[in-house]
C-alpha cells in the first residue's frame, strides 16, 4: 500500500512539474490557451512538424546536435515537454530583447518566470504592474485587478513594433552563409503592418477570466497553418485587360516576401467564366528554388538562388489569354506548405495535408 502511495505521489509531482508553465497559464487565460495549444507554436518541434523533422533527418546525421532547437522547441527539456509545449507561454512572454547575429538573430531572455512582457496601448508606460484588491460597500464587493500569478511589463518596445518575434522568424544561414529563412521583416515605426498586427490580431473575447475584455490578441497565430483567409486583406489585387491579353497585378503590404521559407510555394489561379464555359488557364507558381553547383539543392546545402519567382513589395503576371466582353475573371492565389516535388524528396507525399492548395484570397472581376 505504501508502494502504491509513493507510486501516485510520484507521477503527480511529475504532471504537477510539468504542468507548471502553461497549463498553469490556462487557468487564467483559458481561451488563449485554447488557440495556442492548436498554432504552430505548439507544434513546431520535431515531434509535432512533419516537414521540419524530414528535413532535420536529411541534414543531421548526429541527432543530439540540434541547433535548431533553440527556434523550434527551447522550452522542451523532456520528450513530453516537446509534444506539449516545446515553446511555452513563459518563453514568449519573458522575452526581454532581440540579439541581431550575422547568422542567426537570439532571443534575450529576462530569467524572471513570474515577470512577463505584454501589449496594452492604453498601458504602455507602465512597469512591474502588480496584483490588486479593492473593495466597496463596506467590504461586501471586492474587486482584483492585474494578475495574482504574475507582475506584468507594459512597457518593452519590442511587443509593440513586432521585433519579439525576429529572434526566430528573422533569417537563419546555414554552413554556407546562405539564408534559408528570408523573413528579414522590416521592423521600423514607420512600417503600418507588424507581425503582431498582422498574425495576432485582436479577436473578439476575454483575454482573462480575472476581468473581462471584449478582445484579445490571437495567440493561434494567423497564418499559412491557420486562418489564412485573414491574411488576405493585405494582398491587393487588380486586373488589366490589354491588347495581347490581360495583366493581373498583385500588391503585396506585408513588411516581408511572401512564401519565401523553405519548399514553400504560391499558386495563382486564373479560372475564366464565358457563357456557360470556364476555361482554366495554367497556375503560376511563386517559389523561391534553391541550388549548389548549378544543380537544385536541399536548403542546408544550398549556396544561391537558382529561381525566384516570389512576391514581393509588388508583382505582375501577364496572361495571353485575351478577355472577351461579360468575361468573368476569376483569381484564387493560395500556397502549399510544401510543393508536390518537396513533398517526394522528404518522403512526404501520401501527406496530402501539407500539399495541399490552402487559399489566401479569391476575387472576381467582370469584363
Amino acid at each position: 500500500m505504501k508502494t502504491l502511495i509513493l507510486l501516485s505521489l510520484i507521477i503527480l509531482t511529475c504532471n504537477v512539474s510539468f504542468a507548471n508553465d502553461n497549463k498553469v497559464c490556462q487557468k487564467c487565460h483559458p481561451l488563449i490557451y485554447k488557440e495556442y495549444y492548436n498554432s504552430i507554436h505548439r507544434k513546431s518541434s520535431l515531434a509535432n512538424d512533419k516537414t521540419y523533422k524530414a528535413l532535420f533527418e536529411k541534414e543531421h546525421k548526429n541527432k543530439e546536435k540540434n541547433n535548431c532547437k533553440s527556434c523550434h522547441s527551447p522550452s522542451a527539456k523532456t520528450p513530453r515537454e516537446e509534444k506539449e509545449a516545446p515553446i511555452s507561454c513563459i518563453y514568449c512572454h519573458t522575452i526581454k530583447d532581440v540579439q541581431e547575429g550575422d547568422k542567426a538573430n537570439k532571443n534575450i531572455l529576462s530569467g524572471e518566470k513570474k515577470d512577463f512582457y505584454t501589449a496594452q496601448a492604453d498601458k504602455k508606460n507602465e512597469s512591474k504592474v502588480k496584483y490588486e484588491t479593492t473593495s466597496s460597500f463596506f467590504g461586501l464587493v471586492k474587486h482584483s485587478k492585474n494578475s495574482p500569478y504574475h507582475q506584468i511589463e507594459y512597457n518593452n518596445e519590442n511587443y509593440y513594433n513586432g521585433n519579439v518575434c525576429m529572434g526566430c522568424h528573422s533569417h537563419v544561414n546555414n554552413s554556407n552563409d546562405f539564408d534559408i529563412i528570408m523573413l528579414d521583416a522590416y521592423i521600423d515605426k514607420k512600417d503600418k503592418h507588424t507581425c503582431i498586427s498582422c498574425h495576432m490580431p485582436q479577436i473578439m473575447g476575454s483575454k482573462t477570466t480575472l476581468r473581462d475584455s471584449k478582445t484579445h490578441a490571437y495567440h493561434g497565430i494567423a497564418g499559412v497553418h491557420i486562418f489564412s483567409e485573414t491574411l488576405g486583406k493585405y494582398i491587393d489585387l487588380t486586373v488589366e485587360k490589354n491588347s495581347n491579353g490581360f495583366d493581373v497585378k498583385i500588391i503585396n503590404q506585408a513588411n516581408h516576401a511572401l512564401f519565401g521559407q523553405a519548399y514553400r510555394e504560391g499558386v495563382l489561379d486564373i479560372q475564366i467564366r464565358r457563357g456557360d464555359k470556364t476555361i482554366s488557364l495554367k497556375p503560376y507558381i511563386f517559389t523561391r528554388i534553391f541550388g549548389k553547383n548549378g544543380t537544385q539543392s536541399m536548403p542546408f546545402e544550398a549556396k544561391k538562388v537558382l529561381k525566384d519567382t516570389l512576391i514581393y513589395a509588388k508583382k505582375n503576371v501577364k496572361y495571353n489569354t485575351k478577355l472577351q466582353k461579360e468575361d468573368k475573371v476569376i483569381i484564387t492565389l493560395g500556397f502549399r506548405l510544401i510543393s508536390n516535388k518537396a513533398a517526394k524528396e522528404l518522403h512526404l507525399q501520401n501527406d496530402k495535408e501539407l500539399s495541399k492548395i490552402r487559399v489566401l484570397k479569391t476575387q472576381s472581376f467582370q469584363f
